[in-house]
C-alpha cells in the first residue's frame, strides 16, 4: 500500500457524494475488520441526506461484508472504471469467508484519510463512511453511512460526472455479466476455475488499457481523414461525429452536410 493518493486524485467537499452517486454507477464496497480486508460489488446505493451528509448501501444479509461493516462500523465506496470491469464481475461471484479477495486479485490500493477500509486504484471516485445505523429491509440490510471524506479523479468528476472518456467514466450494471458506459455495452470475462485469477486479471487490465488507447488512435485517424477531405473541397458528412469533435476541424473549406444543430439555449 502506498502512503499517498496517486497523481490526479483530489479531495472534495463531502457534499460531492450525492452527485457522485446520482448517475447510479456500480460500486465496490471495501471493508476492514480485525486486520482483514474485503471487497463487495453492489448496484444498490443512494444519497440519503446532505446535512448531515449520509449515504446508504443495501447489502444482502448473507454477505460476509455486512458482518464486517457491523463489526468495524465503517466502510468505503469505490466507483470503478472500465479498467476494473472484469474484477467487478469476478468479485461478486465469491464470498470473503471462503477466499481472500485481495490476495486472489492483487488489487492495488492506497491509504484512506479517515477510515481503515482500503481505497482501490483504477477508480473514478471514493467515499469514506462511518456507519450510523442499519435497517433490515427484506433480504437486504440498509447500511447508513456518515460521509467523512470524498476523493475524486479530476479527469472523471467535477461537480458532476464528466464522461470525457471510457477510461475515466463509471460503469453501470445491466444484469448478468453485462455492464455499460455511455453508448456501450461491456461483457466481463472472469478467470476460469483452472486459471490463476491474479495473472488473468492482470492481463485483463493490460488488455483494457491497450483497447482504450487503440480506440483513441482510430478516432484520431478518422478525424484526420475527414479534415483532409474538407481541405480538398470535397463533400463531407459530419453526422457521425460527436459535438465535441467538431471544434477540432477547420470547416472553412469544403462542403459539409449532416452538421448537428445547436443545443437548447441556456440563457
Amino acid at each position: 500500500m502506498i502512503e499517498h493518493p496517486p497523481d490526479g486524485v483530489e479531495r472534495r467537499p463531502i457534499t460531492s457524494a450525492a452527485r457522485i452517486l446520482m448517475s447510479g454507477p456500480v460500486a465496490l464496497v471495501t471493508t476492514r475488520d480485525k486486520g482483514e480486508n474485503n471487497v463487495l460489488p453492489i448496484a444498490w446505493h443512494m444519497p440519503l441526506s446532505l446535512d448531515p451528509c449520509l449515504v446508504g448501501i443495501a447489502v444482502e444479509q448473507s454477505r460476509h461484508s455486512l458482518d464486517m461493516i457491523r463489526a468495524s462500523e465503517q466502510f468505503a465506496i469505490n466507483i470503478p472504471t472500465r479498467t476494473l470491469l472484469h474484477h467487478v464481475q469476478y468479485l461478486g461471484g465469491y464470498t470473503g469467508e471462503d477466499i481472500d479477495k485481495f490476495e486472489a486479485t492483487q488489487l492495488e490500493v492506497f491509504t484512506p484519510t479517515h477510515v481503515e477500509a482500503p481505497l482501490l486504484q483504477h477508480c473514478a471516485a471514493w467515499i469514506e463512511c462511518e456507519l450510523q445505523d442499519t435497517v433490515v429491509l427484506g433480504d437486504h440490510e440498509l447500511c447508513i453511512g456518515l460521509v467523512v471524506a470524498v476523493h475524486v479523479d479530476v479527469e472523471a468528476f467535477d461537480e458532476r460526472w464528466l464522461l470525457r472518456s471510457d477510461h475515466h467514466s463509471p460503469l453501470h450494471y445491466l444484469g448478468g455479466n453485462e455492464y455499460a458506459q455511455p453508448g456501450q455495452v461491456l461483457e466481463a470475462r472472469v478467470p476460469r476455475s483452472f486459471e490463476a485469477p491474479e495473472q488473468i486479471l492482470a492481463e485483463r487490465i493490460a488488455e483494457e488499457l491497450e483497447l482504450t488507447e487503440e480506440a483513441r488512435e482510430r478516432r484520431a485517424e478518422q478525424l484526420d481523414a475527414v479534415q483532409r477531405e474538407v481541405d480538398a473541397g470535397n463533400v463531407v458528412d459530419l453526422a457521425s461525429l460527436a459535438d465535441d469533435e467538431l471544434p477540432d476541424l477547420d470547416l472553412s473549406a469544403g462542403i459539409v452536410i449532416g452538421e448537428q444543430p445547436p443545443g437548447p439555449s441556456e440563457e
